[in-house]
């Protein structure tokens, strides 16, 4: 009984955390809110994030409620887990990995988004979808750079290779300097 419990908890509440970092990369990205998708994802989240922004402003074109909201949905997982399997994980433990797993969804979304628009550009390309237009407003602020340091070869753009063996080694190193920092 407790793996359907521990699986039922972390399926909601990842799913919870999963909207609130894609949230937080949509502002952080500046993607269109008047697409369909933006918007449906801002009024799933809007209900407790307005709530949170008197007490947690943005910082420029960062929404930090969302990003906030997301360690607060780790930290309950993971305190809901342990209770569950007869642990006891400390605060400190606790608030770090939750921090550390929002960063990495994050990176997890953008990895996903490139891969996504990369396969819809090769099977329709040039073809106007909401959620196509939505996932290449929100890998461009991280292709763009890759793009300026590897020119075009043949009407080839290698940057999301640069991109995706940037993230690969952040998402390699960032556990290990998080664990080393326990030890």
């Amino acid at each position: 009984m407790n793996d359907v419990l521990n699986y039922v908890v972390s399926f909601v509440l990842q799913i919870a955390a999963f909207l609130f970092v894609v949230r937080f990369l949509l502002q952080a990205c500046k993607v269109d809110f008047y697409n369909p998708i933006s918007q449906g994802i801002v009024k799933a989240t809007d209900v407790f994030l307005r709530p949170l922004r008197r007490v947690i402003p943005g910082y420029k074109n960062l929404d930090l409620t969302a990003f906030f909201a997301a360690i607060v949905v780790y930290l309950i997982m993971l305190a809901a887990l342990a209770a569950i399997n007869g642990q006891q994980l400390g605060v400190p433990l606790m608030l770090g990995e939750s921090v550390l797993r929002v960063i990495l969804l994050n990176l997890f979304i953008i990895k996903w988004s490139i891969l996504i628009a990369i396969i819809a550009s090769w099977i329709a390309p040039g073809n106007y979808h909401p959620a196509l237009a939505l996932l290449s407003q929100l890998t461009e602020p991280v292709l763009a750079p890759a793009r300026r340091l590897l020119p075009p070869l043949g009407g080839l753009d290698l940057s999301p290779i640069l991109v995706f063996l940037l993230l690969g080694v952040i998402e390699r190193v960032l556990p290990q300097i998080f664990h080393s920092m326990l030890s």
